[in-house]
C-alpha cells in the first residue's frame, strides 16, 4: 500500500521503505536504513514541531513555565 504525503509517495517493499518524490526521484532505504530514519525523526521530533510553530502563525503560541511544577 503507498501512502501519499506532501509530495512524496512511500511505499514499503521487502527491501525497506521507497520515498518518490513527485519529480520522479526516489529514495531506496534499506531496513536499517528506514529504521535510522525513523529514530532520527523521533529524536528530532520536538525541534520539528517547534519550528513549525514558529513558521505557522496560525497555530497558536503555548508557553509552559516548568518552574511552576
Amino acid at each position: 500500500m503507498d501512502a501519499i504525503f506532501g509530495r512524496y509517495r512511500a511505499r514499503i517493499e521487502d527491501t525497506g521503505l521507497v520515498l518518490t518524490h513527485e519529480t520522479g526521484i526516489s529514495f531506496d532505504f534499506t531496513l536499517d536504513e528506514t529504521l535510522w530514519l525513523l529514530d532520527l525523526i523521533c529524536v528530532y521530533r520536538q525541534a520539528l514541531v517547534t519550528l513549525q510553530r514558529e513558521t505557522d502563525p496560525r497555530i497558536e503560541r503555548i508557553t509552559v513555565d516548568e518552574d511552576a511544577h
